[in-house]
């Protein structure tokens, strides 16, 4: 991407900036203006603010080509602010708190009802606050995903814009609401396996299979924010006998299916997994997976042409690395042609973490667009901080 140099494109320019620091570093200033084509001064000014606000250090120096001079390397420091994770699925409660590079200081989960969301919420909050003994004036941000097996989108969307809103005001914090999916697919782009990549898609095997598509490294948002319901894609010609509907994914390759077939739609999300070590079913979930997994990958790489296709979710090592071996061969497609420089199906690394890592990382990852900023919604009465003040509405 590149910047420009006038002076009203500030906010543009710090953004541009610091996502070169992110994903780059340790990067120099000239290696940033080769990148964005903004010029010396622009970035010097840009770098110094970040400087000044202590998100970026400087941390070394890198000898020159020929007889230029050497120069100092900048990377993002982590420990500039704080964010927060928050992970409603159905009944489950989970909040964590990490550094800015998604790495995790502490994580708390509890069961919890829809009436009391906001009060345990805030009380899983604050007692990271105090157990880890932070200032709260120091957190960034916090990122949201919903989750449920309910089959409406739409009302589902509406109600999560709503709790987002209303965790704002609650917690008096910037948050921004992705999909799990989306979440995964912002960790990768900034600290994971896409950060050299300009396009990849990101499925997430959760209580619904989602995905993300990523072009010109910005996440595809849908109408009415809704998108990567690959879930709801048909992978069969038979229907079912009670609904006469023709069988989706979920119904194969969900965790809900995967509940269904175990009998355990009772239990949390870690009993399930811990369960599903020593269930010798598995297998059969897993057979019965592949086949829809491998047409909705065909699909989306005839779709999309992506230059991959990261996969992760509510899985262990073993349960994802046994699905991605039932997997292959994949179904010839386009992607096979013409010259590749990644393989066609990554395995996110750290599977059992990369959701609430991608959470933790939202509230970065809106600030560095002003397109990712409409994932963002900052309480009207907030006092901002400097760091809230410079990357959320610096202009």
């Amino acid at each position: 991407m590149k910047g420009s140099n006038a002076k009203q494109n500030k906010a543009i320019n710090l953004r541009l900036v610091l996502s070169q620091i992110v994903t780059q570093g340790p990067v120099s200033r000239v290696e940033i203006a080769r990148n964005t084509q903004l010029t010396k001064q622009t970035i010097t000014n840009m770098v110094e603010e970040l400087l000044a606000a202590k998100l970026v250090e400087e941390v070394g120096i890198k000898k020159a080509e020929g007889a230029g001079k050497p120069s100092k390397m900048l990377v993002l420091n982590k420990k500039a602010a704080y964010t927060i994770a928050i992970r409603v699925a159905n009944n489950e409660l989970e909040v964590g708190l990490f550094y800015l590079n998604g790495e995790q200081i502490n994580r708390l989960h509890t069961l919890v009802e829809s009436e009391n969301l906001l009060d345990k919420t805030a009380y899983l909050v604050d007692t990271l606050v105090q157990v880890d003994d932070i200032d709260k004036s120091l957190i960034l941000g916090a990122g949201l995903s919903v989750e449920t097996s309910d089959d409406s989108a739409i009302n589902g969307y509406t109600f999560n814009k709503q709790l987002q809103h209303k965790l704002a005001n609650k917690l008096q914090l910037p948050i921004a609401l992705e999909t799990s999916a989306s979440a995964c697919a912002a960790y990768h782009m900034l600290f994971g396996e896409a950060q050299q990549l300009h396009n990849f898609i990101f499925i997430h095997l959760g209580l619904r299979v989602e995905s993300a598509v990523v072009y010109d490294r910005q996440i595809l948002l849908g109408q009415n924010g809704l998108t990567g319901a690959l879930g709801d894609i048909f992978v069969t010609p038979e229907t079912d006998e009670k609904t006469a509907e023709l069988g989706r994914l979920n119904d194969f390759a969900s965790m809900a299916s995967l509940r269904t077939m175990l009998n355990l739609n009772g239990v949390t999300q870690e009993e399930l997994i811990a369960h599903c070590a020593v269930n010798k079913q598995l297998d059969l979930w897993v057979e019965q997976a592949s086949e829809p997994l491998r047409i909705a990958i065909h699909t989306l790489e005839s779709l999309l042409n992506t230059q991959t296709i990261i996969m992760g979710g509510d899985v262990n090592e073993i349960l994802l690395e046994k699905l991605i071996k039932q997997l292959r061969p994949f179904i010839p497609s386009i992607s096979q042609y013409g010259d590749r420089e990644v393989v066609r199906l990554i395995k996110t690394p750290d599977v059992a973490n990369i959701t609430i890592k991608g959470l933790a990382v939202l509230p970065l990852h809106a600030a560095l667009s002003r397109k990712n900023m409409q994932t963002l919604h900052i309480p009207l009465e907030l006092g901002y901080t400097e760091l809230q003040q410079l990357v959320f509405l610096s202009e």
